[in-house]
């Protein structure tokens, strides 16, 4: 029974690595069965292949970027959020994300991630066009920088829907005319 664990976990590896490295079955399996020599624990390995797994079936509802980015940006999110918060911690921050009520601290450790793998202004311009913002764009992102996006975010993780909206209109130009 316990091989068979093992086995699951190994294959569940192979793959992880072939995806993730985008190498051949063979060189995978060498990957594979060095990390499981150098003491990778079975039960960290499928945790982690759990939340890789939920993470990549349900990243287009993520709370706040959701329908803006590609699969290899949320994958890229994902296991850059692994290997800076580890794999325990993860699993939390992703049980407990939610919309409001949030920690300042969780939710910038959801939003970092996403922010070192993806074009934050272009997400937020993807969303802003999305949701019918009639201000010209450029007028009103004008002088925004990214860090400044990447705190109305985690506005929607400690505060919600409205904490995004304040901290939006604080950091946009609300005097722009409509877009063309």
């Amino acid at each position: 029974m316990i091989d068979e664990v093992i086995e699951g976990v190994r294959e569940a590896l192979v793959k992880l690595v072939m995806e993730r490295e985008g190498i051949e079955r063979g060189a995978a399996e060498e990957r594979a069965n060095l990390l499981m020599e150098l003491g990778a624990d079975p039960a960290v390995v499928e945790q982690q292949m759990a939340i890789y797994a939920s993470w990549l079936d349900n990243y287009p509802a993520h709370p706040v970027l959701g329908r803006h980015w590609t699969e290899d940006q949320a994958e890229c999110a994902i296991v850059t959020m692994m290997r800076v918060e580890g794999v325990a911690r993860t699993g939390r921050l992703m049980n407990d994300a939610r919309t409001g009520g949030m920690s300042v601290e969780d939710a910038q450790a959801l939003v970092q991630p996403v922010a070192y793998c993806v074009d934050l202004m272009a997400m937020v311009r993807a969303e802003l066009t999305s949701v019918g913002v009639p201000q010209d764009l450029d007028c009103l992102l004008a002088g925004v920088v990214e860090e400044e996006v990447a705190t109305w975010y985690v506005a929607v993780f400690t505060d919600g829907p409205a904490g995004f909206n304040a901290a939006l209109s604080e950091g946009v130009d609300l005097t722009c005319p409509t877009a063309p």
